[in-house]
């Protein structure tokens, strides 16, 4: 899969330093899916120590009411968030993109559009993070 010809993906304006991607080309194309938190996850099974990359998403656009409730979804999924990452270890800019989104300046303009109906209170515009007083450690 190869970034801007298979899927394209940004930061979500949504839930912020989370990756948004749009699937461009093949079964899947049009889907428009979200990428929550991701890491290599270690259990034990029969006596050994093992790996395994687990990963959530959201599926925010269906247009054409695909069945995406199956391994293979999810074995697509695993292997575009594979490439996304790829793609940021790669890109020179990647620190300053992550900065700009997370900017008080606001969130970048989407190129993936999704559905108004993800948006209830207006599209974010202006991030600013939360000022917390009288936190305490626990």
């Amino acid at each position: 899969m190869k970034n801007n010809i298979d899927y394209i993906y940004e930061y979500s304006d949504l839930n912020l330093f989370q990756n948004r991607a749009q699937i461009l080309t093949g079964k899947y194309k049009d889907v428009i899916l979200e990428f929550g938190s991701s890491g290599i996850m270690k259990y034990v099974e029969d006596g050994y120590i093992m790996s395994r990359f687990d990963f959530d998403y959201d599926v925010y656009e269906n247009p054409h009411n695909l069945d995406l409730n199956n391994r293979e979804f999810e074995l697509f999924c695993g292997e575009l968030l594979t490439n996304i990452i790829k793609d940021r270890e790669d890109d020179p800019d990647n620190y300053g993109k992550l900065m700009q989104a997370a900017s008080e300046q606001g969130v970048q303009d989407s190129k993936i559009r999704i559905s108004d109906k993800w948006y209830p209170n207006g599209r974010p515009r202006v991030i600013k993070q939360p000022i917390v007083i009288g936190a305490q450690e626990i």
